[in-house]
């Protein structure tokens, strides 16, 4: 079997949170280009567009849907807009993430008495 026939996704439908930007854009892009139809789930439509513009491009149906996956009560919408223009998923990829800024050694910077 060859590697692009063992990495065919055509008649997939993949979904991708916080897929507009960094490494998830670039696994939106990589799904995309094994064939796969893709979804992004993120909160910038501005970023969405590009990222549709981008996923049309490489020839594959693509939606993006402004969706904050931190607000779980946006979800089963975003999911459901997604399935109705692409058909039901088959792949998801949980990329959307938070940063909490901070020392290594915690919020105050200073370690708990007893831990190391």
């Amino acid at each position: 079997m060859s590697s692009k026939n063992l990495f065919d996704l055509t008649d997939r439908v993949a979904v991708v949170t916080g897929g507009n930007g960094g490494i998830a854009r670039g696994i939106a892009l990589g799904l995309a280009q094994a064939g796969s139809a893709a979804a992004a789930l993120a909160r910038s439509e501005e970023k969405n567009q590009r990222l549709v513009g981008e996923l049309e491009a490489l020839d594959v149906p693509a939606v993006a849907v402004k969706t904050d996956v931190a607000d779980r009560s946006q979800l089963p919408s975003a999911l459901q807009e997604v399935e109705k223009k692409l058909g039901p998923n088959n792949i998801l990829v949980n990329i959307a993430g938070i940063t909490v800024l901070g020392g290594v050694l915690g919020r105050s910077g200073v370690l708990k008495s007893g831990s190391r």
